[in-house]
């Protein structure tokens, strides 16, 4: 049974906090890290108890689920590459990489959390880009990422920006899709509405809600260019309920309506 589906796309990636708990595989190699919590996963057999910083890359058709612990939650990210990518960046980096998938089914490695942090960062600037090119450049930039975590392990890593700015990059490029994606990053992050709000407008330069509808708007025009998806169905995935609203929001930001042709380089 598939849980997560590419929909065309190269690359994607998204925030898994329930409903993983079932055997499922992919037609796509998944790579997760646990972000948050503790939770038991299941490969071939083998039940392994992951917490912060574990890692899998699992090969397509390879079934697993995961565990969870009654009464402890827990997070992954999960990133879904296409073979043709997966292979792409593996014949790049280091072939044996595909080897030892091919052989085992999965590999299990381990990231830092200041790299899971900096990943975080990389994500949220490949998800706000509105350049088609610099983004399928960016897929294979990921994906590297990932996998040199494999071929050469990075350590004593430092995130050079200050912990609210990190912290809220994190909150958003997992909540950023939800319907109620500012409430979340509201009861994620640990001060009351008011400073929360002026404290992301001193920071960011914008409000918390034009930032996330950008995220949105940024990522449905992505989508739009890339994918056979229909206009309903996006905002479904970028988490805006009306499309009315879509559509002003999209006009706010591109000056034009949707189409299903829209592209923009800038």
């Amino acid at each position: 049974m598939e849980t997560l589906n590419l929909s065309g796309l190269p690359f994607a990636s998204k925030v898994a906090n329930s409903e993983d708990e079932f055997p499922h595989d992919h037609e796509f190699y998944e790579c997760f890290y646990i972000s948050e919590g503790t939770i038991y996963h299941n490969i071939n057999g083998k039940s392994t108890l992951l917490s912060i910083g574990d890692a899998v890359i699992i090969a397509p058709g390879v079934q697993h689920y995961f565990s969870r612990i009654t009464g402890k939650s827990a997070s992954h990210r999960d990133n879904m590459i296409s073979e043709e990518l997966f292979i792409k960046c593996c014949n790049f980096l280091d072939p044996s990489i595909s080897e030892i998938l091919n052989t085992y089914g999965y590999i299990e490695f381990f990231m830092p959390r200041e790299s899971m942090e900096l990943f975080e960062h990389h994500i949220l600037a490949y998800i706000s880009s509105s350049n088609i090119a610099r983004r399928k450049n960016f897929e294979k930039f990921l994906v590297s990422s990932l996998l040199g975590h494999i071929i050469m392990p990075m350590k004593n890593q430092f995130i050079h920006t200050n912990d609210f700015q990190a912290k809220c990059i994190t909150v958003i490029s997992e909540s950023f899709t939800s319907y109620d994606a500012v409430q979340e990053v509201y009861s994620a992050m640990p001060f009351n509405k008011s400073y929360l709000s002026k404290r992301f407008k001193d920071t960011f330069g914008v409000t918390l809600t034009d930032y996330i509808n950008e995220l949105k708007i940024k990522h449905a025009a992505y989508l739009l260019s890339v994918t056979e998806l229909t206009i309903p169905s996006i905002c479904d995935m970028v988490g805006i309920e009306s499309i009315p609203y879509f559509h002003k929001l999209f006009k706010k930001y591109y000056g034009t309506t949707p189409r299903k042709s829209h592209t923009n380089e800038s």
